[in-house]
C-alpha cells in the first residue's frame, strides 16, 4: 500500500513539474486496492469509496478494511493527501490462515513420517533382536526337554539300574553337556588362539562317534567312517564342537533309515548325508547366529554358527553341498 501510494504521488509531482493537469486515468491502480485523494483542507479531489477518513492517523483498519495516507504529493496539482484503500483484507486474512494451517498439517505429517520411519530404523534391529531371543529360549526349552523328560522317565522307573535305562541316561546326560557347551561358547568364546597342541585329531573323532552312533542307531539311522590317522594343531575341545555339532546336524535332518557317511582323510572330514537337504536361498545364510533354514525339526540355529567361527578361527576351508531330499555334504580342509 506504502508502495502504491508513493507511485501515485509520484506521478502528481512529475505531472505538476512538466505543467500536466492531473490525468485520473493514468493514475489506475490494482484492482484489489482503491484511493483517493484530498486537497490540504481535507475536502475530496478524487474518491473511490464511501467511508470517512481518520486523517490523524498514517494506517487504520475499518469495516474490515485497512486505509493507508501518504503525505508525500505536498500540495502538488492542489493533492495533499493520498489515501488506499485495500479491498480483499478478509480474503487476504482467510487465505493467510488456510495456508498456515495447511502447512502446519503438512509440516506435522512429515514430521510424524520422519519419525516413524526414524523411530522403525532405529527399534528394527532392537526388536529383531528380541524376536530371535524370544525364539532362542524356546528352542532351548524345546531341546533341553526332550534330554530331560528321558532322564526322568528313566529315574523313575522300577526297574532303574536296567542296561537300557543307563543308555538312556547316558545319551540325554551328553546331550545335555554339549548344549552347554555350545550355550557356554558361544556366550564365553575366546577368538584368540591359545597354546595349542598338535593332536591326533582322528582318535578324537572315533571317540567321539561312539556315542553318535548309538544315538543314530535310535533313529534307524545307519552310519559308516573310513578314519585314517590325521594330526592337526587345535584345542581339543573346539575339535570336538565343529565335529559334534556337523554330526548332529546330520542326524538331526536325516530321516529314518537314512545313511551317514564320515571321512577322515588327505587332512579332509567329510560328513554326508542323504537328508532333507538345505535350500538354495537358505546356503548363504547357513552359518549365521540363530538363522534356521528349516523349521520341522528343533534346534538353536547357533550349530554351524559356532562351526563356522572355529573354522576361521584355525583357517580351515569349509565346502558345503546340498539338494533338497537328496542331502548335504559338509567338508572342513585343515591346513597341512
Amino acid at each position: 500500500m506504502e508502495i502504491i501510494a508513493s507511485n501515485i504521488s509520484h506521478k502528481i509531482i512529475q505531472a505538476h513539474m512538466k505543467g500536466l493537469n492531473l490525468n485520473l486515468q493514468g493514475l489506475k491502480i490494482d484492482k484489489h486496492f482503491k484511493y483517493a485523494l484530498f486537497d490540504k483542507d481535507k475536502k475530496p479531489i478524487h474518491v473511490e469509496f464511501g467511508e470517512n477518513i481518520d486523517f490523524s492517523k498514517r494506517i487504520f483498519k475499518k469495516n474490515s478494511s485497512i486505509f493507508y495516507i501518504d503525505k508525500g504529493t505536498t500540495g502538488h496539482l492542489a493533492v495533499s493527501y493520498v489515501v488506499i484503500k485495500e479491498n480483499s483484507l478478509d480474503k487476504t486474512l482467510h487465505n493467510l490462515k488456510q495456508n498456515i494451517i495447511y502447512g502446519t498439517i503438512f509440516i506435522y505429517l512429515i514430521i510424524t513420517a520422519i519419525g516413524y520411519l526414524l523411530a522403525k530404523l532405529f527399534i528394527y534391529p532392537i526388536q529383531t533382536q528380541r524376536e530371535k531371543l524370544n525364539r532362542f529360549i524356546k528352542d532351548t526349552t524345546h531341546e533341553l526337554n526332550t534330554p530331560l523328560s528321558a532322564i526322568l522317565l528313566c529315574v523313575n522307573s522300577d526297574d532303574f539300574f536296567n542296561e537300557k535305562n543307563r543308555e538312556y541316561i547316558k545319551l540325554s546326560a551328553k546331550k545335555i553337556s554339549n548344549l552347554y557347551k555350545d550355550l557356554t561358547y558361544i556366550t564365553l568364546k575366546n577368538e584368540k588362539i591359545e597354546d595349542v597342541k598338535l593332536l591326533d585329531i582322528s582318535e578324537i573323532l572315533k571317540e567321539e562317534l561312539t556315542y553318535h552312533i548309538k544315538f543314530s542307531e535310535k533313529k534307524k539311522i545307519t552310519m559308516s567312517y573310513d578314519i585314517e590317522n590325521t594330526y592337526f594343531k587345535i584345542d581339543k575341545e573346539d575339535f570336538i564342537r565343529i565335529t559334534n555339532n556337523l554330526i548332529s546336524n546330520a542326524i538331526k535332518y536325516t530321516k529314518r533309515n537314512g545313511i551317514i557317511n564320515i571321512t577322515l582323510k588327505n587332512h579332509t572330514l567329510t560328513v554326508k548325508d542323504n537328508g532333507i537337504g538345505i535350500e538354495k536361498e537358505s546356503l548363504e545364510r547357513i552359518f549365521e547366529r540363530y538363522y534356521r533354514a528349516t523349521k520341522s525339526v528343533g534346534g538353536f540355529g547357533i550349530g554351524l554358527s559356532i562351526v563356522y567361527s572355529i573354522c576361521k578361527k584355525y583357517a580351515l576351508d569349509i565346502d558345503l553341498k546340498s539338494q533338497i531330499n537328496k542331502g548335504t555334504t559338509f567338508k572342513l580342509i585343515f591346513p597341512h
